[in-house]
């Protein structure tokens, strides 16, 4: 397989990283949380986004399905188990992942999932062969999303469909000091024993080279190929960034619950006030028919997809590089 730029390095990123997927102190693994983005997307605090999609959209399962960015395969696992589809074709970048949860498959005794090590950047698919293709937390890690959406077109059979569970916020270069204002003045309200650091920086995972590579244009990709059906935002624009900085556990005691309770309020407050505020979303949608999806010049589409590559991997260098500059102009400074 002829991998893109950088796709090695993701690859090897994410062998040696595959099990922070489990970590239980992310945002979204917290009680008060957890019921407030299932309300936000079900109606309900008890039925998970998953159930309420087949219960609502999916009487039948769909025949045939892909997933990328599989990681350590429990979203397809889910998937088959509840009926959601009969057959997935699992792709992941990692091929230590793939086989974690080929293992993890057979040994809950699950059928139907095909794992298999391929890279969303440049995918190989044939002509229609799916009913459905779903992103669990991946899609931001896309950086050719022009190609990707383009070859998943034609991979789908009629009617084809969509299902997104989502990071769908900023770009890791688009991030300044006022979209973290709001995130600061609740990390600045805590007890300092509740602190792990007092001040915010981008939510970025600065030694994941493919972390929120495009997630600022998704939004625009789903809704350019795809007739909306459910649009469902479900916030973490301001959990998301407070919760790396608390100490683990803090969250737990009665006065970390409280403000957790007040995070979502604040968060219900903004979507209310505008649902692109969101950083996540859960969407579904159908194929648009073909004239009336993009019509931009392939080329054109290669050279755009290749230029922002090359430039997210050059601003995330230099991100990665600013303590050693640091460091090398206070040495470097002309003493008085």
């Amino acid at each position: 397989m002829v991998w893109p730029l950088g796709s090695h390095t993701v690859a090897r990123y994410w062998d040696e990283n595959r099990e922070t997927s489990r970590d239980p102190t992310y945002w979204m693994a917290h009680p008060v949380c957890r019921e407030a983005i299932n309300r936000r997307v079900t109606g309900s605090p008890n039925e998970w986004p998953l159930d309420w999609f087949k219960r609502v959209h999916v009487p039948q399962p769909f025949s045939r399905g892909v997933s990328w960015g599989c990681g350590l395969g429990s979203f397809e696992r889910s998937a088959v188990q509840i009926g959601l589809v009969s057959e997935i074709d699992a792709f992941d970048i990692s091929p230590a992942s793939v086989e974690d949860a080929r293992r993890e498959a057979e040994a809950a005794g699950i059928a139907g999932i095909h794992y298999r090590v391929g890279d969303f950047n440049d995918p190989r698919l044939t002509g229609g062969r799916y009913d459905i293709v779903f992103f669990h937390a991946s899609l931001h890690h896309v950086a050719r999303l022009d190609r990707l959406f383009e070859r998943l077109s034609k991979a789908f059979a009629p009617a084809g469909a969509v299902y997104v569970d989502e990071y769908v916020g900023p770009s890791f270069d688009a991030w300044d000091p006022v979209r973290l204002r709001a995130a600061q003045e609740l990390l600045d309200s805590c007890p300092w024993s509740a602190k792990r650091w007092s001040f915010l920086d981008a939510p970025v995972n600065k030694y994941d080279p493919s972390e929120a590579v495009r997630s600022g244009e998704i939004r625009e990709f789903l809704r350019d190929y795809f007739e909306i059906v459910e649009w469902k935002p479900f916030g973490g624009q301001l959990a998301g960034i407070v919760f790396p900085y608390l100490v683990p556990g803090w969250t737990e005691t009665e006065e970390g619950t409280d403000f957790v309770r007040r995070v979502m309020a604040m968060e219900d407050r903004q979507l209310q006030a505008d649902v692109e505020s969101t950083h996540h979303l859960v969407a579904y949608g159908r194929l648009r028919a073909e004239g009336e999806r993009p019509r931009w010049p392939r080329r054109m589409r290669r050279i755009a997809s290749r230029a922002t590559w090359k430039a997210g991997r050059t601003a995330h260098r230099l991100w990665r590089a600013r303590p050693r500059l640091e460091r090398y102009l206070k040495r470097a400074r002309p003493r008085s």
